[in-house]
């Protein structure tokens, strides 16, 4: 039986009037249940986690004017490589901020007040160490970039430093291209070697675009 990624529904983004469809479905990776995820308005609840290791899934895949949509063979291998492989994934993930932490702390959170406790120390960062009180994922993106067979994958996490924004991590299996407050996507194109063919095509069009005369220009 061919492999399928379940419950994949489109959902409307947009307005009523202006309607903008994405595929949209849920992820369950129950490695991370119990991880931070939002600070509770309740006062008796100090904070909400992930349940069951649920968290939204979305899909960039093709979606069709009869509002029916496909997705590529190489987004269903990563749908099910995040699941068969989700310890490996999560410690890698966990691995590469512990890594990246000081230089976040530095370059991207330099003007933040670091010091009231919602920063994990970096005297914590021990190998032991696992974010479990300060960080969650909230939503998985599988993207429609690929490599070696497999689509990359875009986390967001949401995180006690930044319970507004949270942060983004790029994995191409159980690699980590990216971790950063924003992601960068042009990471994934120097990664799978793209990004030469697609900056060419790019000025392609920006040197072959019409040019617009001047409004004194009659001929």
């Amino acid at each position: 039986m061919e492999k399928k990624i379940p419950n994949l529904n489109l959902v409307n983004i947009g307005t009523g009037k202006k309607p903008l469809y994405a595929i949209k479905g849920l992820m369950e990776l129950p490695c991370w249940t119990g991880y931070f995820l939002v600070e509770s308005p309740n006062y008796l609840i100090k904070t909400k986690v992930v349940t069951d290791g649920r968290m939204d899934l979305w899909v960039d895949g093709e979606i069709r004017a009869d509002k029916s949509f496909h997705i590529d063979r190489e987004q269903i291998n990563s749908y099910f490589y995040l699941v068969e492989k989700q310890e490996r994934i999560q410690q890698s993930i966990l691995e590469e901020l512990k890594k990246e932490f000081p230089r976040l702390l530095s370059d991207e959170y330099s003007s933040w007040g670091q010091e009231n406790g919602n920063f994990p120390k970096i005297s914590e960062l021990t190998p032991g160490f696992d974010f479990k009180n300060y960080i969650g994922p909230s939503s998985i993106s599988i993207e429609e970039d690929t490599k070696e067979d497999m689509a990359y994958v875009k986390w967001h996490f949401q995180c006690l430093w930044d319970s507004e924004h949270g942060f983004e991590v790029i994995t191409h299996k159980e690699r980590v291209i990216d971790v950063s407050p924003e992601a960068d996507i042009f990471k994934i194109n120097k990664d799978n070697n793209t990004y030469e063919a697609m900056e060419r095509e790019w000025k392609d069009k920006v040197w072959n675009a019409p040019r617009k005369k001047k409004w004194w220009q009659f001929w």
